[in-house]
């Protein structure tokens, strides 16, 4: 086995558990990080989230975490956002008001409309180029539930669910991915693609 770590943040964020026991089901070592030199000794960051954008990025800013975890990524290490944390990957969102996100993928967090929140199970829809480790999981179906949306530039989509429209549900630049559904609740689906994930960020 790879002696590579993966880094969970750890701020508070609802679903800490259940992701670190899906890395750990996957064969990956794991460590809850929430300090910067936590964070530097680890291969790969992995964002997990549930509840509010502004009480996360508060909770980031008083670990002091924003700065080390942008200057990890702009190192070229890989990053995956889960959930809420695919959206706190944004330059913004309205959710409760404005707030600052990452600023690490293009776009901004707003309300879903018509409907109003995207819950259960629902088909991803590859729309990246072909050859993408996400174009192996086009079709499969994991679980959502969210009710704001990270509104993308095209060329940072690389997958969609449809409602009435389509919502953007795997964002991607260059070293980092968000995805907006809950891998570790998606069932083999989700492991599959975590693991297919994990595997070429720590090889790119």
């Amino acid at each position: 086995m790879s002696k590579s770590t993966i880094g969970i943040l750890d701020y508070g964020a609802g679903n800490t558990a259940s992701v670190r026991n899906t890395i750990s089901k996957l064969g990956f070592r794991s460590r809850l990080v929430n300090t910067k030199a936590g964070l530097n000794n680890s291969s790969l960051l992995l964002i997990p989230g549930v509840g509010a954008f502004p009480s996360a990025m508060k909770a980031l800013n008083n670990l002091e975490l924003v700065e080390p975890v942008k200057e990890f990524a702009h190192k070229g290490n890989g990053v995956i956002g889960v959930c809420l944390g695919m959206q706190l990957l944004a330059d913004l969102s309205y959710e409760h008001g404005r707030t600052k996100g990452l600023e690490l993928i293009p776009g901004e967090v707003k309300p879903i409309v018509e409907p109003s929140w995207h819950i259960g199970w629902n088909n991803l829809e590859v729309v990246e180029q072909q050859g993408s480790i996400v174009s192996e999981s086009d079709g499969d179906s994991f679980y959502f539930n969210h009710a704001y949306e990270f509104q993308a530039p095209i060329e940072y989509i690389a997958g969609v669910a449809r409602l009435d429209r389509s919502v953007v549900s795997v964002v991607k630049k260059n070293n980092i991915y968000g995805f907006q559904f809950h891998p570790e609740k998606s069932q083999q689906a989700g492991l599959k693609l975590i693991k297919n994930t994990i595997e070429e960020l720590l090889n790119a």
